[in-house]
């Protein structure tokens, strides 16, 4: 493949579109794109939601005809009228919807449709020694007759993978495989995509984590608006470059951009904030001499502890580890949801102890919860009523709220995070990623002295991530604003934050590390608890 803008012919070894268009409701989802997937290469599909990712995927897997332009196979053009079509090709997809049966056995489900039959009876012992077989190679830790529902959601999607890959597949088409995984069942996927093309099966990956595509795809291609931006070998380009392509203008995403890493802290006196300060691994304190933002020393919940940070002012603190290390438990404890049993906070030098949300919003403490649809978003509210819920007294007059002053108060700050679409629609009709800035805006509004961000990129694509990177940043470093981000992503933590603080058995040390000492698997591996860290025999 060759860059974006140049129709490069399909491999004669794979499967590929050629000129595709493909339109729904005079809307163009696909608009002449040209893609190949060699037999033994792994592609990676990046773009945002909504730029044609999933529609190849579905043309490619015969679940979508297109409306302009062919799919090949070894060159040749073919028709693909339905998904059994393409299984028959050769060609395997796996959705994010899984379509195992939960009811049934692993057994069941790795033959359904194909069962062995000897003599007119089913071959029970035979498919069953296959499925054993099929458990081991691909590390699913069950038995043939294991019900497949009582599986893990990783084990299952693996053993769909196995399923497909039995058949006799040529082509493996994942769709956004990584979404429900923890970090161990990440690397186990990636590393099985590897060996799964290394035995010469194509494997095309729908991704929106650039960590995740650079390790393990040997091509890149990235769509905006249905159509090819970018194409080329992962060695040849940068994550940069990829979101760029994306997003069409330069976002301050990289790590080495965050100015508070390579500069002095910004000296702020707004709304009475202390200033910036602290270095990465000590006590963080303001270069005046204030106390951070937070301090937590030694505090003990029913569900997380012992914890020790700080969370200086004009700096992101990015908390990381892995499920259940109890980071998540320690921002219910900071937002009041949980009661401190031990220990002690502190807020700009004082002593804090929320008997309840409402004293952490009193507090100065704004937080924006992991998951905007059941605990965020009013969905059919707009976007301005949504921003400004918490402050609508704000904008009454005589117990009457004025639509012209919400309008011009929330306006600013929705437009202040660049939220995009008709703000005066029912906020559901905006992108994932804008209402995740509308949430943002919400917290802004309550004027935060600290910002607590719960996985504040879940579920939106690259280019909103790129953005919201970019204000998390902006909102530290220009305005003052002490910001807690806590992010089960590697890639967001070490690309966001100042200073990282890492949980584990559910407490921390107290040290905060600086990103530029970190990559992704050695952040993994700090994570770790002591006894999983610590090699066999040492």
């Amino acid at each position: 493949m060759t860059s974006a803008g140049s129709a490069a012919a399909t491999g004669t070894a794979g499967i590929g579109v050629r000129g595709v268009s493909k339109f729904f409701g005079g809307q163009a989802a696909l608009a002449d794109v040209t893609v190949s997937l060699a037999r033994g290469e792994v592609l990676g599909l990046v773009g945002h939601n909504g730029a044609g990712k999933s529609t190849l995927l579905r043309v490619l897997a015969g679940a979508h005809q297109p409306d302009v332009g062919t799919v090949e196979i070894d060159g040749m053009p073919t028709t693909l009228g339905s998904p059994t079509a393409a299984l028959g090709a050769g060609i395997v997809t796996v959705y994010q919807e899984l379509r195992i049966i939960g009811a049934l056995t692993v057994t069941e489900n790795i033959f359904l449709g194909r069962e062995t039959v000897q003599r007119g009876q089913l071959a029970r012992r035979q498919m069953r020694r296959r499925a054993a077989e099929l458990c081991e190679e691909f590390g699913i830790p069950a038995g043939p007759l294991t019900i497949a529902g009582d599986l893990p959601v990783a084990h299952q999607q693996m053993l769909e993978v196995a399923a497909g890959l039995d058949r006799g597949a040529r082509f493996l088409l994942l769709d956004e495989p990584t979404t429900a995984l923890e970090a161990e069942q990440i690397d186990h996927l990636l590393r099985t995509v590897r060996r799964i093309a290394a035995g010469g099966v194509g494997v095309a990956i729908v991704d929106h984590k650039l960590d995740e595509v650079f390790a393990v795809a040997d091509r890149v291609v990235a769509l905006a608006d249905g159509r090819v931006v970018l194409s080329a070998p992962v060695a040849e380009v940068s994550r940069d470059d990829v979101v760029t392509a994306i997003v069409g203008r330069e976002v301050d995403d990289a790590p080495a951009a965050s100015s508070a890493r390579t500069a002095a802290p910004v000296e702020l006196a707004k709304e009475g904030r202390p200033a910036a300060g602290g270095a990465a691994g000590g006590v963080a304190v303001s270069s005046a001499g204030e106390a951070p933002v937070l301090s937590a020393r030694q505090l003990t919940t029913d569900f997380c502890g012992p914890v020790t940070l700080d969370v200086p002012a004009g700096a992101v603190t990015g908390l990381y580890g892995l499920v259940g290390a109890g980071r998540t438990e320690f921002v219910r404890a900071l937002l009041g949801v949980d009661p401190v049993r031990a220990g002690r906070l502190e807020l700009h030098g004082r002593h804090f102890r929320p008997r309840g949300p409402a004293d952490a919003v009193r507090a100065g403490i704004a937080a924006v919860s992991e998951d905007r649809k059941r605990e965020g978003i009013l969905p059919q509210l707009d976007s301005r009523i949504n921003a400004s819920v918490s402050v609508l007294q704000r904008f009454t007059r005589g117990g009457v709220l004025s639509r012209r002053a919400l309008a011009g108060g929330a306006g600013e700050v929705l437009r202040s995070v660049g939220v995009r679409g008709d703000v005066t629609l029912p906020v559901a009709s905006l992108s994932g990623g804008n209402q995740q800035k509308v949430m943002i805006a919400r917290a802004l509004m309550c004027r935060p002295q600290l910002l607590v961000l719960d996985e504040p990129t879940k579920g939106v694509d690259i280019a909103a991530k790129a953005e919201i990177h970019h204000l998390i940043r902006t909102m530290a470093h220009e305005q003052g604003i002490g910001v807690l981000v806590v992010s089960s992503e590697e890639e967001e933590v070490l690309g966001s934050a100042d200073r990282i603080v890492i949980f584990t058995e559910g407490g921390t040390d107290g040290h905060a590390h600086h990103p530029a000492d970190l990559d992704v698997r050695s952040l993994r591996r700090l994570a770790l608890p002591a006894a999983a860290a610590t090699p066999a025999g040492t």
